[in-house]
């Protein structure tokens, strides 16, 4: 709680993962990374917390800003300008007065004057300053932003905002009705939480989350080619979902990395029955029940070809959609909405983002309309 007795609520998170195998993004020295992410829910006060769950070595923040409307203020930790985050820990920011609203642009710059390798991150879209030198604030930010942009006519891949370091924001000054996160893969990391969040009123006070990571599975953790793909639905369930403060209901979403990756990604014996699959997931169930939380389950939206047309493995995807859908519990049918309908094994070509898996931004949402309309089920 702040020091007025206000409770801290979660109004963005993203999930962290391992990139220190990967070389896509280069180490920072010097350069000031600015990230802008939309809030879930508002409030009279603001915090971040910066996540080093990944590094070798101390991340210096030399100096850091969080910013709403256009309005940047200093962030400071303990009363200091700048502060070291150690090695597989976490810091969070003193408390700032900046009144966030319900799907405000909250940004965070951190000035990163020492060699800092791209370690712990998420995301896929975030600037970094183009010239060497401490920019945090300043309205004349010399970047464009980094991933790929979004196609005309919601044809292309959906982005979201997130970067390294950046775990979560929270704010102070309302109390939410209800926190969701929501578990998944690399198609909920692609934002469908952000815009079921979009969807929702702003005096229902819920706070949608996302804890998607692209690669990830349900029951193995990463293959050791691509750590950044990160640890299991079933490892990272206690630090993810349990972990975020006010927590009331976990949405399982996990799509067809179990069933498509072993053969090709991983080891074929990596490859699921329908009842290791269901089990697992029952596992996450009984789990979030214990914590008292609620469960939304989410379908299993169409592999690619390569995998959709493997009569064993659709069989699979097939059967854990079956129980989904007569587990008793709230569903989002993400499946349904964006098949086709002449061949259901395959996403429809208006929901495509082009590789015959992944929703473009039409498809994701399609997938935030379903979940939205799952939770207003719950009539919280």
């Amino acid at each position: 709680m702040t020091q007025d007795g206000m409770r801290w609520q979660p109004a963005w998170t993203q999930a962290m993962t391992d990139f220190r195998g990967d070389d896509e993004e280069q180490p920072f020295a010097d350069v000031t990374v600015r990230m802008t992410v939309p809030a879930s829910i508002g409030g009279s006060q603001v915090r971040a917390e910066l996540s080093n769950r990944f590094g070798d070595e101390p991340v210096l923040i030399g100096r850091g800003a969080i910013s709403v409307g256009g309005r940047w203020l200093d962030i400071s930790f303990d009363g200091q300008r700048s502060a070291e985050i150690p090695a597989g820990e976490s810091r969070w920011t003193d408390p700032i007065d900046l009144a966030v609203g319900h799907g405000d642009d909250v940004g965070v710059d951190l000035y990163l004057p020492g060699l800092t390798p791209y370690a712990t991150a998420n995301g896929f879209r975030f600037q970094r300053s183009a010239r060497p030198g401490d920019f945090a604030g300043s309205r004349e930010f010399p970047a464009p932003d980094t991933g790929t942009g979004l196609a005309p006519a919601g044809t292309g891949w959906s982005l979201p905002s997130g970067g390294p370091f950046l775990r979560a924001i929270e704010v102070a000054g309302t109390e939410a009705k209800a926190v969701i996160v929501c578990l998944g893969a690399s198609i909920t990391a692609m934002g469908w939480p952000q815009l079921t969040a979009a969807l929702l009123p702003a005096d229902a006070r819920i706070s949608v989350l996302n804890r998607g990571i692209p690669g990830n599975r349900l029951r193995f953790d990463a293959p050791p080619m691509n750590p950044s793909w990160g640890r299991s639905g079933l490892s990272r369930f206690d630090d993810d979902v349990l972990g975020t403060a006010g927590v009331t209901h976990v949405v399982l979403a996990h799509a067809s990395n179990d069933i498509g990756l072993p053969g090709e990604f991983a080891p074929l014996s990596e490859l699921p029955s329908a009842a290791q699959q269901i089990g697992a997931y029952q596992q996450l169930i009984d789990r979030a029940r214990a914590a008292g939380l609620g469960v939304i389950l989410a379908t299993i939206t169409p592999m690619p070809p390569k995998q959709g047309d493997d009569p064993s493995r659709e069989q699979i995807r097939t059967a854990v959609n079956d129980w989904i859908r007569t587990s008793g519990l709230e569903l989002a049918d993400f499946d349904e909405v964006i098949r086709s309908d002449e061949t259901p094994s395959r996403i429809a070509a208006e929901y495509d983002v082009g590789d015959h898996q992944h929703p473009n931004v039409t498809g994701e949402n399609r997938l935030a309309q379903a979940m939205a309309e799952a939770i207003a089920r719950l009539q919280l």
